[in-house]
């Protein structure tokens, strides 16, 4: 009985000291507590704790003062700061190892700047806006216009190349291949071509403007190569101009003598009623395919002319009652308009024929009929 009453008494003994090593191993908790109370206050024991623990308990607060001055040394923050920096609970080694918040940084200083300036691409050269140049309106060509025509239409619709080939050998090859050339410049903007285009458009003679399409191509040409003169490095960009270049049409009707001249002292196109009046047919057309009286396609005494782009001179009929006769004509496009002969005896008279009205030797030196004279006369 005295063993066990011994060893249960010893048992009683160790007890607090086991409490006591346990306390030690665990990290201690606020349990609500200001921050600062839970370093400063060890845990509250018995009376028979404290009595039988007060050695331990020396020894443990003499550990724990040089585990604190310590770490003191090396800087750590202290248990204080860990629980203010940590209002949760988390203990002083989690709140020591936490990844610190990254700062931000100034993009005006530091290596951002650095990365700014290789990001930053140079000046901006502003891009050159294109000089915008007038081409050759539409014709109108029809599909069985002469060769003329049909060089005209190449050019409006920029083949070049197939123009310069037509063009290669014909009698007005000059201002055909001057616009070939002012048209290769443009698509390529080379300053050889525009060098070229220069020296072509230079050697282009001068265009009477009754050839209404070369006349248009001459002047067009020359315009675009005057706009390249005045900004050699410039970038072109043409543009077909509204409207038609040679819109086919009859304007007017001009009472002619026997040499082809224009009558002078009418201020309309007249003649007597038993006819022969030789009359010109002023305005734009190609090739004309038939003449209508009043409406009516006739076959008129045609003077002289008739061919592709030339004028068209008739010779007036009788009046056979009519006081006056409207006429109008045909091509390989539409002619828009109508021109009036007046039948009036109050003073004009037929014209004469060539051959009566203008002896051989009065012809100025050199000169060569433009047009050739029809081989009727009056009495026809």
């Amino acid at each position: 009985m005295t063993c066990r009453s011994r060893e249960h008494l010893i048992g009683l003994a160790l007890v607090p000291v086991l409490m006591l090593g346990l306390s030690a191993c665990l990290p201690p908790e606020n349990d609500g507590l200001p921050p600062g109370s839970a370093s400063a206050s060890p845990p509250a024991t018995t009376p028979s704790q404290a009595s039988t623990a007060q050695a331990g308990t020396a020894q443990a607060g003499t550990t724990q003062a040089g585990t604190t001055q310590a770490t003191q040394a090396e800087g750590t923050p202290s248990s204080d700061a860990s629980a203010e920096a940590s209002p949760s609970g988390d203990n002083s080694a989690d709140a020591t190892t936490a990844t610190p918040e990254p700062t931000a940084v100034d993009p005006t200083h530091g290596s951002s700047t650095t990365t700014q300036q290789q990001e930053t691409p140079g000046p901006q050269v502003p891009s050159q806006s294109p000089t915008v140049v007038s081409w050759v309106p539409t014709g109108p060509i029809g599909p069985n216009d002469p060769a003329p025509g049909q060089r005209y239409l190449l050019l409006q619709q920029f083949q070049c190349d197939a123009l310069a080939q037509s063009a290669a050998g014909a009698a007005d090859a000059a201002v055909w291949l001057a616009g070939a050339a002012v048209c290769r410049a443009l698509q390529t903007g080379s300053q050889e071509d525009w060098q070229r285009a220069t020296a072509a458009v230079a050697n282009t003679p001068r265009i009477p403007q009754r050839q209404c399409l070369e006349f248009r191509v001459a002047a067009t040409s020359a315009s675009v190569v005057a706009q390249y003169r005045s900004n050699p490095g410039g970038i072109f960009k043409a543009e077909q101009s509204p409207g038609e270049a040679c819109p086919r049409q009859l304007l007017g009707l001009t009472v002619v003598d026997g040499d082809l001249r224009p009558v002078t002292g009418s201020t309309r196109a007249s003649g007597p009623r038993a006819g022969g009046t030789i009359v010109r047919l002023d305005g734009y057309y190609v090739r004309v395919g038939e003449v209508l009286f009043d409406g009516v396609p006739t076959a008129p005494d045609v003077v002289a002319g008739g061919g592709d782009y030339q004028t068209l001179y008739l010779r007036m009929p009788a009046a056979e009652g009519r006081d006056a006769i409207r006429i109008s004509i045909t091509d390989t496009a539409d002619v828009a308009g109508t021109v009036t002969f007046f039948y009036d005896d109050s003073g004009n008279t037929p014209s004469p024929p060539k051959d009566a009205a203008t002896p051989p030797d009065s012809k100025r030196a050199g000169e060569t009929p433009a047009v050739k004279r029809s081989s009727k006369s009056a009495a026809d």
